[in-house]
């Protein structure tokens, strides 16, 4: 079992492992389970899940695979010599663990071992990238990289929802009353915070169509006389 007994790297695991769990709380329980359309919430639930899942098997897997450490207190004569080094052959040995370094082999001081093919010693894996487990160190990246772009794509279908429902009812208002004033501008939702503030966000556009339908349904001069050649209204 391989685990690092860092407590910078315990710490940003842990955050990593809160973050991904906070974005499925927020994914399902204010944008998904709102929704009046069952189909849309079951298949982007049930996606957002899997990708979840598989980006913290393998954060798992990055975080306690071992990248590939050398051994320590390897550099003694008799290995050396169990190496059967060609004439002229050169090897490395790193002062810090005692051990023959091979090719791209650097040391870690958080590990405090040298890494075969070290990429980077990262703190949100809580491990260094190496041999082992970049494969896992690439697919959790993927697999958060995928899960972001599509709790993206669902805040803005959120958005463009609520932004059609907030006209919807705006329009119904304005069909029943005749008009539509400040209160139906701003209120009249019960849905939640996010209403009123996606109303104060298209405020401007409505007042705007509102005014341009008063001014198509304003009366037009009925009547007049014409006194001196110059017309003047009578409304």
């Amino acid at each position: 079992m391989w685990f690092i007994r860092d407590v910078c790297g315990i710490v940003c695991a842990v955050i990593t492992w809160l973050l991904v769990l906070y974005a499925e709380f927020v994914v399902l329980f204010v944008m998904l389970l709102p929704s009046k359309n069952l189909t849309y919430s079951i298949v982007n639930g049930t996606l957002f899940n899997i990708l979840a899942f598989l980006a913290l098997a393998s954060h798992v897997r990055a975080m306690c695979t071992d990248p590939g450490a050398v051994p320590k207190g390897n550099a003694t004569k008799e290995y050396i010599e169990s190496l059967q080094l060609k004439p002229g052959q050169v090897v490395y040995k790193c002062p810090k663990c005692c051990s023959i370094k091979p090719d791209r082999a650097h040391h870690c001081s958080v590990c405090k071992r040298c890494i075969r093919k070290m990429d980077h010693h990262c703190p949100w894996v809580n491990n260094c990238v190496g041999e082992n487990n970049q494969k896992y160190f690439v697919l959790f990246t993927m697999y958060i990289a995928l899960i972001s772009l599509h709790a993206l794509l669902m805040v803005v279908f959120h958005f463009l929802y609520c932004f059609e429902d907030d006209w919807t009812r705006n329009r119904a208002s304005q069909g029943r009353d005749g008009e539509v004033g400040e209160g139906a501008v701003l209120g009249g939702h019960a849905d939640g915070i996010r209403r009123p503030v996606l109303s104060l966000l298209v405020q401007p556009l409505r007042r705007a169509e509102l005014q341009k339908e008063s001014c198509r349904t304003h009366p037009r001069p009925t009547g007049g006389d014409h006194r001196g050649g110059h017309h003047r209204d009578t409304t």
